[in-house]
């Protein structure tokens, strides 16, 4: 029977956990090289990150895949939680959680919903890496620079203020990054932000009104960023092991 387990600060890995973004509930993980690598792949974005694990006595370190379902139930657990440590375990068929006396488990499947792309969207992040992201499959990526992520976060206001499901716009000029919600014929937010292109284009892309959420996923410090006209953003983060995709949403932009 397939074990896989390790040892993780408790905080840690719910941040890991819930930061996939909306419309993931489910995840596979692999534990390997002493860390946690998951990745998702769905309609607005994709996103691989990795934590570390911790080594501990009394529970064996085992590499392998975990199939976690139910996202919103595990981070509910876990949010609970008094302990530091949280053991990850699956085996078989279950997935489990140990923290302190606490344990939650539940049957798990091998079928994760938002996985089922991810090696298509591998094989086309290892390519664009190769090509210095001057492409991403088919889309050209004519902007690159670096930005402070933490000027992107808090945008959530702007879907306040403006028409429910506006889109949202993110355009890029002379060392100038622009986003802005609304639309022609009602109420609009923009917030400009200083970024450091290495590679300067004009460009400008539309996203839906998730995107605010989205860039949450996205924790705070030094970021890569790359982008093109009516393309993706791309954002790579300097510090962590975070990379997040926001696909280019057609039929938005009106």
């Amino acid at each position: 029977m397939t074990l896989a387990q390790a040892v993780v600060s408790t905080d840690t890995l719910l941040g890991f956990l819930s930061g996939f973004g909306e419309g993931v509930n489910d995840l596979l993980c692999g534990i390997t090289d002493m860390t946690i690598h998951g990745a998702v792949d769905v309609d607005t974005h994709y996103c691989s990150k990795s934590i570390p694990v911790l080594l501990d006595n009394e529970v064996t370190y085992r590499a392998g895949d975990i199939y976690i379902p139910y996202l919103d139930k595990v981070c509910a657990f876990l949010k609970a939680a008094k302990e530091p440590k949280t053991v990850i375990r699956h085996v078989g068929g279950a997935f489990s959680l140990k923290n302190g006396n606490d344990e939650f488990s539940t049957p798990t499947y091998t079928e994760i919903l938002s996985h089922q792309s991810v090696a298509r969207a591998h094989m086309a992040v290892e390519s664009a890496v190769k090509n210095g992201w001057s492409k991403l499959g088919r889309a050209e990526l004519d902007c690159h620079g670096t930005l402070v992520m933490s000027e992107l976060h808090g945008l959530e206001a702007m879907m306040k203020v403006t028409a429910k499901d506006s889109p949202v716009r993110i355009s890029v000029d002379d060392n100038e990054m622009t986003v802005s919600a609304g639309n022609s014929l009602g109420a609009r937010m923009s917030r400009r932000i200083d970024v450091d292109c290495h590679k300067n284009a004009t460009v400008e892309t539309v996203f839906s009104s998730s995107l605010p959420k989205l860039l949450r996923m996205m924790g705070s410090g030094d970021v890569e960023f790359h982008i093109g006209n009516r393309s993706a953003f791309v954002l790579v983060h300097q510090e962590v092991d975070t990379t997040l995709i926001l696909k280019h949403q057609e039929g938005v932009d009106q």
